[in-house]
């Protein structure tokens, strides 16, 4: 009994050796074959598409705008009604109202300056004619006229008193008018030929070209240079509706017209009379013929 006890216990003893050392040498997979929790699942190579982020949208931009075609910009022309377009005129002919243009000649100088100045303090404009050269000189005085609101008109590069033919007349005309849009932007079909004269070949060139021959109705003969006190009692004696006053801003020292002007604005205005360009003087003298007439025909 005591040898099958012993060969038995060492039976037993070599399985529990044997089972210790199963336990010992595979642990991980013992352990994983007696656990009642899931099986870890491995992680995928490629997420599902269902899974997958929604793509952001693509914000496409927007198309250039097309930009707004510029408005085409006309350049200012002063002119005067079609019925005066190569005429003479010496002054207009209004008596419904109380208006007067003053117009300055020779410029523009240093001078054209001062006589701004004392339009803009009366609220007054005028109309100025240049001389070519003197606005190649300062086309930037040309342009404060324009801009204040004035009149500008041709009167020739030179300033030549002898007769011309037709091809230095061209010259002197036309080149003016051409530093006249250069300096101002603007056109002009307002001509006065120097000193006045109409038979030297200017005149008869601005009339072909469909300019309006300015001349005068009261002159003080300021080119003179005589007191102011004179210049100013001429032009208010002499002053009427639709007078056209010929003063000058260049050819020499202007300081007496400057002075005249100054009192001959303020005199005026208290008479109740307005100062207007040449072309709104001719265009008031047109429009109260039409008035008239249109009178008569009702």
């Amino acid at each position: 009994m005591t040898r099958k006890f012993t060969k038995k216990s060492a039976i037993q003893t070599f399985i529990l050796v044997v089972a210790l050392a199963l336990i010992l040498l595979f642990p991980d997979r013992l352990k994983t074959a007696n656990s009642n929790s899931l099986a870890q699942i491995p992680p995928f190579g490629n997420p599902p598409p269902n899974l997958l982020k929604p793509p952001k949208p693509q914000i496409l931009p927007s198309p250039a705008a097309t930009p707004s075609p510029k408005p085409v910009v006309e350049p200012l022309v002063f002119a005067p009604p079609a019925q005066f377009r190569g005429q003479i005129v010496y002054q207009a002919s209004i008596s419904d109202s109380k208006v007067i243009a003053l117009t300055f000649d020779d410029g523009p100088t240093a001078e054209t300056l001062k006589i701004l100045k004392i339009l803009q303090k009366h609220n007054a404009v005028a109309t100025f004619f240049c001389l070519g050269a003197n606005l190649r000189e300062n086309p930037e005085i040309a342009k404060q006229v324009v801009k204040a609101g004035n009149a500008i008109g041709n009167h020739t590069w030179h300033h030549f008193y002898h007769n011309v033919n037709e091809k230095t007349a061209s010259d002197e005309i036309d080149n003016t008018g051409v530093h006249i849009y250069r300096s101002t932007g603007a056109k002009s079909l307002l001509f006065r030929p120097p000193g006045g004269r109409l038979n030297n070949g200017f005149a008869d060139y601005a009339k072909k070209k469909n300019y309006v021959v300015v001349m005068w109705s009261i002159d003080p003969k300021d080119f003179s240079q005589p007191p102011a006190a004179a210049i100013a009692r001429t032009v208010l004696s002499q002053a009427t509706s639709g007078a056209i006053v010929l003063l000058h801003d260049g050819g020499g020292d202007r300081q007496q017209t400057v002075e005249a002007v100054s009192a001959i604005i303020p005199k005026l205005k208290q008479q109740g009379y307005r100062f207007v360009t040449v072309p709104q003087l001719l265009e008031m003298q047109a429009a109260q013929k039409q008035e008239k007439g249109d009178r008569k025909s009702q």
